[in-house]
């Protein structure tokens, strides 16, 4: 007894094809599953037909004209076995909506017709109006017409213009709603036509069996212009809250054809970077010159030699290799990600949001603030377990009290089992930096001018919950030898001489206010300018 088997096609066949041969018979299938990479996608599709006694021929149409010939696998189950698999491109698909793009187009030449038609009515009061303007500009030079006359026919060109405005008014009311219709009919005409049908494969399969038998059949093969990205929702709902994070998956699909309630799955995978391991070869640097095999010794030429040629000419060379293999860094594991029920997702080259999993996020809430540049106070939350959920990095969108804060980016490769996401400015924190002021500002003392400069930071917690501030702020450091530059008041500060950063953390208790402060010199040649804050 004979069994369909899997074949793989090994050698690309491609036919352009005007209809199918004698003996072919062209069967039907649909997409049941698609497992997207981060570029491309494994489908799979399934079907039915009957298998006829002896040899036949059997054609898959209808599938994407992207697909990798190379890739596809057919199985099947039934008493028959599959004598060759070939692939051919369709280029004479008729499209699907056809009928819907010739009703498009006549509608909008009836549309025309219409705007045409009314484009001349408002012409017809276009010059009836200039008409009028015109006998009665001629009328005013007549002379010897009684004032009775004038007045009629003043009226009657006044009763005749309102008549004329109010016919160019509703003509122009038409035009407009008959442009507005045409636009709207011409953008879907567009989409409609950008949606036209692509050449579409086939894969032809030669069976053999002993009786007529109903058989099942498994088409796989990988396609390209079909991706995923991840992205995220991270909404905090308020302070002393875990942070619920939503991971999400924008998936586009551009292969020709639509997936209708499939399996989904997502895969980190790329198998477009290839899986061959990559090796290292041997490298020798360059050196800054030629020779040929007449030169005995470094910048010596034998006796009675001709001069070597010029470095075009030059028949032995030594040089680096230029280009050293790539090597491709790749995640040691693969992940996948299934979702639970049947999706659907058309050929329209369009991101369409698939929920994938959502996750609770332990996190601890601070405030951060720099017054120097911002005056404000944000808040920011620090998480941490990561490494643990299977995340890749991508785009968040962040939201905090149910408002919108805006966007950020996880950036997962990084290795940090903490994170800190910043949830926007916090009002409830004012934060004010006021210079000090110095008596002795700018002391000359010999050939030396000393300048004191000093700041004052207050900040107050306005909420009825306690927080905790970080204050970043800074002093100058000196360019040159001639300048010196002392921290003369660190005010409890943490202080880092190398960059000049100055940070405090302080705890502030609801409706509790406290000062930070810092101060510092500056000594340079009186006849140097120098400017500070």
């Amino acid at each position: 007894m004979r069994t369909g088997r899997i074949l793989f096609l090994p050698f690309l066949a491609l036919l352009a094809t005007t209809g199918f041969a004698q003996g072919e018979k062209p069967v039907a299938s649909t997409i049941s599953t698609a497992k997207v990479f981060l570029n491309g996608a494994q489908v799979e599709r399934t079907a039915k037909a009957s298998v006829t006694a002896g040899n036949s021929t059997l054609v898959f149409t209808g599938l994407s004209q992207d697909m990798d010939p190379q890739s596809i696998q057919v199985s099947g189950k039934g008493a028959f076995s599959i004598l060759s698999v070939a692939h051919r491109i369709n280029y004479l698909t008729e499209s699907p909506n056809k009928a819907e793009v010739e009703e498009l187009q006549a509608r909008i030449k009836a549309k025309e017709h219409d705007y045409n038609t009314e484009n001349n009515a408002k012409g017809v009061w276009d010059q009836e109006e200039q008409l009028l303007l015109k006998n009665t500009a001629i009328a005013g030079q007549q002379s010897g017409v009684a004032a009775n006359q004038l007045q009629a026919v003043n009226d009657y060109v006044r009763e005749r213009l309102k008549a004329v405005k109010a016919g160019q008014l509703a003509q122009a009311e038409k035009l407009g709603t008959l442009a507005e219709e045409l636009s709207k009919l011409r953008q879907q005409l567009q989409q409609k036509q950008s949606m036209a049908p692509r050449p579409t494969s086939e894969v032809v399969l030669e069976l053999e069996a002993d009786a007529g038998i109903a058989a099942t059949f498994t088409i796989g093969y990988f396609v390209g212009n079909a991706s995923w990205t991840p992205a995220y929702d991270l909404r905090a709902t308020g302070t002393g809250k875990p942070i619920e994070l939503a991971m999400k998956a924008q998936v586009v699909n551009n292969t020709g054809e639509d997936w209708n309630k499939i399996a989904l799955a997502l895969s980190s995978g790329n198998p477009t970077l290839g899986g061959v391991m990559p090796q290292l070869y041997p490298w020798t640097l360059a050196q800054p010159y030629r020779y040929d095999n007449r030169v005995q010794s470094m910048g010596r030429v034998a006796a009675g030699a001709p001069m070597a040629k010029s470095m075009e000419e030059s028949d032995i060379s030594i040089q680096a290799i230029t280009q050293v293999p790539n090597t491709v860094l790749q995640r040691a594991t693969t992940m996948e990600f299934s979702i639970d029920m049947p999706f659907s997702i058309p050929a329209d080259g369009v991101a369409h949001s698939v929920s994938v999993n959502n996750h609770t996020i332990p996190a601890t809430y601070k405030h951060y603030c720099t017054p120097k540049l911002d005056r404000d106070a944000f808040l920011y939350a620090r998480t941490t377990g990561w490494e643990d959920l299977d995340l890749l990095p991508g785009e968040a969108n962040i939201f905090f009290e149910g408002t919108y804060v805006g966007k950020s980016f996880l950036d997962l490769d990084q290795p940090q089992d903490t994170l800190d996401i910043s949830l926007g400015r916090d009002k409830g924190v004012t934060v004010e930096r006021v210079k000090r002021k110095v008596t002795n500002e700018k002391a000359v003392i010999g050939s030396k001018r000393t300048l004191s400069v000093g700041w004052d930071v207050t900040v107050r917690n306005t909420k009825v919950v306690p927080v905790e501030l970080e204050i970043h702020d800074q002093y100058p450091l000196s360019p040159r030898s001639e300048i010196e530059v002392k921290l003369e008041e660190k005010g409890g500060a943490e202080v880092n001489e190398g960059s000049g950063m100055l940070s405090w953390k302080l705890t502030l208790a609801p409706k509790e206010t406290k000062k930070v402060g810092f101060a510092y010199s500056v000594k340079y040649p009186k006849d140097m300018p120098v400017v500070v804050e």
